[in-house]
């Protein structure tokens, strides 16, 4: 008992920090409804507690958004690992299906990662100021509290980043079960997204060759090569089976020359970065640190940020090759630029406390370091996120759903070019979406055409003999996405209204 009482005084802090962020993530967490991607996850969610394992068609509708190549000829889903599907499946099998419990595990793990962050940094660098440091700018982080708010693979890969790099330290530092923590946690998150899992292997893999390089402490080779071959048997059969490399984006960016694509991909996630994840005014203050060789812990130190950066590097250049340039891709950076900006902080610290204590409420509620690139516009999106989550929002989802609900009747057909997969997730009417031909020899009983998407010409050609009802919801391109650049706060009051047709 008095060893557990020396523990929770040590660490009181990251208590606190902890209950901070499970009252920012749980606050109204239901209030905004599942849009498209995560009505996805909940839909093949509810098949795998109907079949044991996600299935595409559900008798009544096809669960797709990427014209039907998301699954193969026996429907069952390949296009993205299952982890995210089992344990969204085992909330709703636990508490039932609806948008609460959809997000409450993801939840749950966001929560598991701020405590995670903060027992890292201090196996990390051994500073505490620092881990306390680090797991406060995580609780308040923006796009770790849209992300983890969300039924999606987020949080299960951004918990599982933390936890391969701490299987690594353990390699590098000979400790007992690095072997097991490396295969557990490569597994999870290879099987959270692709994308995540080669940037975080690919930096860990420079960094052991830097290592080597430098005659540095570095994972005996035969313990890697252990671990890596024993994940390797798990993921290798995935991979064959679902086709993983052939996952390529039909949407726009795919369609540029291969040059001008990887530029424009390279270009918006530095802005990202920069923007939302870690301003690049800081980096000067990295390279100082880098400079500065030490001895002992202050050179070990050095060489664990380098793990970091390269970890960051490997990120940029993986995911500008790839055809995908979406925010949710950089969400495992979070916890990476905390640690980074945990530990300028404690460098400020020496000089001022007053200044680092300053440097830290600017990082939480500003944006003030980001403004290295026009335009230059402040933004609180803190204070924004805390309006959000004590407030109502209505969004387009909601408003449709609601009106379906109310006036559709079980077995309707709905055509409308996106949207359809929460839809059918709230409601018993089947659907016809995004990520589909609409042209079917079926007359719909609900048509709706959503702006800024696809097919509009087409649609209105259908709606000549329906009765258009327009509702008094937002028209807005996704129910609420969690990418900061596009995430609305607030409802959108000066939005057009949802217009629905009806047979």
């Amino acid at each position: 008992m008095e060893k557990v009482k020396k523990t929770l005084s040590e660490h009181k802090y990251v208590l606190g920090i902890v209950l901070l962020g499970s009252i920012l993530l749980f606050k109204n967490l239901d209030n905004i409804y599942l849009w498209q991607d995560e009505a996805e996850t909940a839909l093949l969610a509810e098949s795998i507690l109907n079949h044991g394992y996600p299935r595409a068609w559900d008798g009544k509708s096809i669960i797709t958004q990427n014209a039907e190549k998301d699954f193969n000829e026996h429907y069952v889903w390949t296009w993205s690992p299952w982890l995210q599907l089992y344990i969204t499946a085992c909330s709703f099998w636990l508490f039932g299906t609806h948008t609460f419990s959809a997000r409450f595990p993801f939840v749950l793990i966001g929560i598991a990662s701020i405590c995670f962050l903060y027992f890292f940094a201090l196996k990390l660098y051994g500073n505490r100021r620092i881990a306390q440091t680090s797991a406060l700018l995580m609780a308040t982080s923006i796009p770790f509290l849209l992300h983890a708010r969300q039924c999606r693979w987020y949080m299960a890969a951004l918990f599982s980043t933390i936890w391969l790099l701490y299987a690594y330290i353990k390699l590098q530092r000979h400790e007992k079960h690095g072997i097991l923590h490396f295969t557990l946690s490569s597994v999870v998150l290879f099987f959270s997204n692709y994308l995540v899992y080669l940037s975080l292997m690919g930096g860990v893999m420079l960094h052991y060759l830097y290592c080597q390089w430098q005659d540095f402490t570095k994972p005996a080779l035969k313990p890697m090569l252990i671990a890596s071959a024993s994940s390797l048997i798990v993921i290798l059969p995935w991979i064959v089976y679902s086709r993983a490399w052939d996952k390529s984006n039909p949407f726009e960016e795919y369609k540029l020359p291969l040059v001008s694509r990887v530029l424009l991909i390279f270009l918006k996630n530095m802005l990202n970065i920069n923007n939302f994840i870690f301003p690049l005014l800081f980096t000067a203050a990295i390279g100082w640190i880098l400079l500065h060789r030490g001895k002992g812990d202050a050179e070990m130190n050095r060489v664990n940020t380098i793990l970091i950066l390269l970890i960051i590097f490997c990120t940029i250049v993986v995911l500008s090759a790839m055809p995908w340039m979406y925010f949710r891709y950089l969400i495992a950076l979070v916890p990476l630029s905390c640690l980074l900006l945990g530990l300028i902080i404690d460098k400020i610290m020496f000089f001022s406390k007053a200044l680092s204590y300053g440097v830290i409420v600017l990082l939480i509620f500003t944006n003030v370091f980001s403004l290295t690139l026009p335009p230059y516009t402040i933004r609180f999106d803190f204070l924004n996120y805390l309006y959000e989550i004590t407030h109502d929002y209505d969004g387009p989802n909601e408003g449709i759903v609601s009106y379906l609900a109310k006036h559709g009747k079980p077995g309707q057909l709905v055509i409308t070019n996106y949207g359809q997969l929460p839809i059918m997730f709230y409601t018993d009417l089947r659907a016809i979406g995004f990520g589909q031909d609409p042209r079917t020899s079926e007359q719909a009983d609900w048509i709706i055409i959503r702006r800024g998407r696809g097919y509009q010409t087409y649609l209105r050609s259908l709606c000549t003999h329906y009765q258009a009802i327009t509702i008094d919801y937002p028209d807005i391109p996704w129910e609420n996405m969690p990418d900061p650049s596009y995430h609305q706060y607030r409802t959108a009051v000066k939005a057009p209204r949802i217009v629905m047709h009806k047979k």
